[in-house]
């Protein structure tokens, strides 16, 4: 079993709370839980194609919340950090905390840093189901 993991890393960016993905290792393709194209199997096809298919990690597994805490533990201005943690309390947290980044100027150290927590999930998914990956 080989995926790219770049394929890997588009799929959790799709993944919501209503779409799972999953990866399919006969044919080495990942897929979304959605997608019209099912309309062709029947039920028992389908039953077999999500059971013989292994499940990516879902919104839940990813916690991107916890992503913009562990970011906001790794900037050492105290006053910036401080606006960070304000900014992730109460409804409406992720665009305050997107906010708070453009307005400080530090919203491509946040992507590049999500970016890498992204990667690091894809590749503990790979190695936790001994998916080699490229």
């Amino acid at each position: 079993m080989k995926v790219k993991l770049d394929d890997v890393l588009e799929a959790l960016e799709i993944a919501n709370n209503e779409i799972d993905c999953y990866y399919n290792p006969e044919n080495e393709e990942i897929f979304l839980s959605n997608i019209g194209e099912f309309k062709d199997l029947n039920e028992d096809e389908l039953d077999e194609l999500f059971e013989k298919s292994i499940m990516l990690p879902t919104r839940y597994d990813i916690n991107e919340y916890e992503m913009m805490e562990e970011f906001a533990d790794t900037i050492e201005d105290v006053r910036l950090q401080n606006q960070l943690y304000i900014s992730l309390n109460g409804s409406g947290a992720f665009r305050r905390f997107k906010d708070t980044c453009i307005n400080y100027n530090i919203i491509d150290d946040w992507y590049k840093f999500r970016d890498e927590k992204y990667k690091d999930i894809a590749i503990n998914w790979c190695q936790e189901n001994n998916i080699k990956y490229k």
